[in-house]
């Protein structure tokens, strides 16, 4: 039993993987990165995972992205399958090969996010860019929503907004605010809970695997050492795979002859020193590879 212990953490950490919040970190992750590294950073301020207060209770928005061509609100949405869905229906469905799966329509809380910002920063509609980005997903089975596009697509849309909606003071007062009134560094944390999470179920996992398999490993690194050896010194070896003893090599190493006629026999060293060995032993090598066979 204890050699099936890797599989719990195996099947945390599976479940884990697919979890929707796990698939919307890969989602953010990837427009996290294409913002960053896309985005001139004298033209854009680019704020990931900020939470705002709104009403009674908070709004999250995944990706906030300021300049004086306007406000972008950015949701980050991570699908799989073709999507069928428009702007007002409630809920979208994803269709696999044998089925489909309804999810709320992202388009809808983009929108909450974008009031929430309107009441927050009191700017009119026009400033306002809201945009949907899915990932994973095969595309639209019709024409998707206005506002909803793919990674490829999203630097491409931001930077088809060519006229300044803001000044460079109200800019500056638009990231000013927000800095106020977030209520946590959210995105910018070094490390997140579940990143912990995710990283201890992959040590639990590898340390499980270890343990149910250490002796399996043992032997597999110990056969590919003795492979290693053997197609570097393949004198030491026998034909079979076992290794010869320090006195086969050494017989190995002589270079016997034997007279029939005679019965004289004699060994040498490689170096040409004559070798102390017994008269059957000799005639033994001498026979086994006699240079006066040869």
């Amino acid at each position: 039993m204890l050699h099936l212990l890797w599989i719990v953490p195996l099947l945390l950490l599976i479940f884990f993987l697919a979890s929707p919040r796990f698939r919307g970190d890969i989602a953010e992750t990837r427009v996290r990165r294409l913002l960053a590294s896309g985005l001139e950073r004298n033209l854009y301020t680019v704020f990931n995972d900020v939470v705002l207060p709104s009403g009674g209770g908070t709004v999250q928005v995944d990706h906030l992205v300021v300049s004086r061509l306007g406000i972008f609100v950015i949701e980050s949405c991570y699908v799989r399958g073709w999507i069928s869905g428009t702007a007002v229906q409630e809920r979208w469905r994803q269709h696999h090969t044998w089925r489909s799966v309804r999810f709320p329509n992202p388009v809808h809380r983009n929108r909450l996010q974008v009031e929430a910002l309107q009441r927050l920063l009191d700017f009119p509609t026009a400033a306002f860019h809201p945009l949907v980005v899915l990932v994973g997903h095969k595309g639209f089975k019709k024409r998707p929503p206005e506002g909803v596009v793919s990674p490829e697509s999203l630097l491409a849309q931001i930077r088809k907004q060519s006229r300044h909606s803001l000044s460079a003071e109200q800019a500056n007062d638009v990231l000013h605010k927000v800095e106020q009134v977030r209520l946590k560094p959210g995105g910018e944390r070094m490390f997140r809970p579940l990143s912990v999470l995710r990283l201890l179920l992959f040590l639990a996992l590898l340390a499980g695997a270890w343990w149910a398999f250490r002796d399996d490993l043992a032997r597999v690194t110990a056969d590919v050492q003795h492979r290693a050896e053997q197609r570097s010194a393949p004198e030491q070896y026998h034909s079979d795979g076992r290794r010869k003893s320090e006195q086969e090599v050494w017989e190995d190493s002589l270079v016997c002859a034997y007279s029939q006629d005679t019965g004289r026999c004699s060994c040498f060293e490689p170096g040409g020193a004559r070798a102390d060995i017994a008269p059957a032993d000799c005639k033994a090598l001498a026979e086994r590879g006699s240079v006066l066979e040869r």
